[in-house]
C-alpha cells in the first residue's frame, strides 16, 4: 500500500510540473528545456527564504512561487519572444542554452552541496489502525488537487481560458477573432513558471535538494507529456499519475536505481501501441 501512496504523491508532483510544460508547448510550439531549471529555481528560492532569511515555510513557499512565475515571464520576454519569428529550432536551442546559464548561476550562488528544507517530520495519518501517509504527503496531494481544479475552472469558465484554448488550436486565427494572444502568452508563462517552482518545492519536501533536480525532472516531464498526448492538459494529468505510480510501485520488484527508467519504458510502449499518446494533442 505504501508504494501506491508514494506513486500517487509522485504523480501529483508530476502533474504540477508537467502542466506548465504542456501549456507552453501548445501555445509556443516548442519544447522548453529550461522548464526543468524553473523547478530548481523555485526549490532553491524556498530554501533561501526559509533557511537563510528564516521565513516561515508557508511564506517562503508562496514568495518562491510568485518570484519564479515572474522570473519565468521575464526570461520569456528577454530570450524567447524576440526569436519566435526565427522558428522552433532557434527557440529549442535558446532554451537549452538558457538551461545551462540558469544551472551555472544557481550553482555559483548556492554551491553544489546537497541540502534539505529541515522540516520536522510530520505525524502519520492512521486509517483502520494502519499508518497510511504523513500530513506533508497529504498536503502535496491537496495542493495538486487545488491546482488541477483551479486550472480546470480557468480553462472552462473564464474568457481567458477560452482564449487560451482558441490560441492553442490556431494562434493566427485567434488573433483575427480579436483574442489578445500577447496577453495570454504572458499568462501562460506566469502560470507555467509558477507551477514549475511549486513542483520543485514539493519535490524537495519529499527528499533532498541538489543541483541536478532540473536536469533529472525535465526528462520525466517530457515523458509525461509524450505519453499524455503533446499539448493535451488532461491527458498530461492522467499520464503523470500513471508514470508516478509505475515508477514507485515498480521498486517492489526492481532496484530503485531503475525507477526513472520505468518512465521511458512506458513512453516506448505507448508510442508503439498509440503513437499519438493517451489523448490527441489539444487544449481540452
Amino acid at each position: 500500500m505504501e508504494y501506491v501512496i508514494y506513486g500517487i504523491i509522485t504523480g501529483c508532483i508530476l502533474i504540477i510540473a508537467s502542466i506548465g510544460f504542456s501549456m507552453v508547448w501548445k501555445t509556443e510550439n516548442f519544447l522548453n528545456i529550461a522548464h526543468g531549471q524553473m523547478l530548481l529555481i523555485g526549490a532553491y528560492m524556498a530554501y533561501l527564504f526559509k533557511s537563510v532569511l528564516n521565513f516561515p515555510f508557508a511564506l517562503a513557499m508562496i514568495l518562491s512561487v510568485i518570484a519564479t512565475a515572474v522570473l519565468g515571464l521575464l526570461l520569456a520576454k528577454v530570450f524567447y519572444f524576440p526569436v519566435r519569428k526565427n522558428g522552433i529550432l532557434v527557440l529549442l536551442f535558446t532554451s537549452i542554452g538558457l538551461s545551462w546559464v540558469i544551472y551555472g548561476i544557481v550553482q555559483a550562488i548556492v554551491g553544489p552541496q546537497i541540502r534539505t528544507f529541515g522540516l520536522e517530520t510530520s505525524n502519520m495519518i492512521e486509517v483502520f489502525g494502519s499508518q497510511i501517509l504523513s500530513y506533508q504527503e497529504l498536503f502535496i496531494i491537496l495542493i495538486s488537487l487545488a491546482c488541477v481544479s483551479f486550472l480546470h475552472y480557468i480553462l472552462t469558465k473564464t474568457k481567458n481560458g477560452k482564449g487560451f484554448r482558441a490560441m492553442a488550436e490556431n494562434r493566427d486565427l485567434a488573433q483575427i477573432r480579436g483574442i489578445n494572444s500577447k496577453k495570454l502568452s504572458n499568462y501562460v508563462w506566469l502560470i507555467s513558471s509558477g507551477l514549475a517552482g511549486l513542483a520543485g518545492i514539493l519535490l524537495a519536501m519529499t527528499g533532498t535538494l541538489n543541483m541536478e533536480l532540473g536536469w533529472h525532472q525535465i526528462l520525466i516531464i517530457m515523458s509525461v507529456v509524450i505519453v499524455g498526448g503533446m499539448g493535451n492538459l488532461y491527458g498530461t494529468m492522467l499520464a503523470a499519475l500513471i508514470i508516478g505510480l509505475s515508477m514507485d510501485v515498480s521498486t517492489m520488484i526492481v532496484p530503485t536505481s531503475y525507477r526513472t527508467a520505468i518512465a521511458f519504458v512506458i513512453v516506448i510502449l505507448v508510442l508503439l501501441i498509440r503513437p499519438q499518446g493517451l489523448s490527441k494533442g489539444g487544449a481540452h
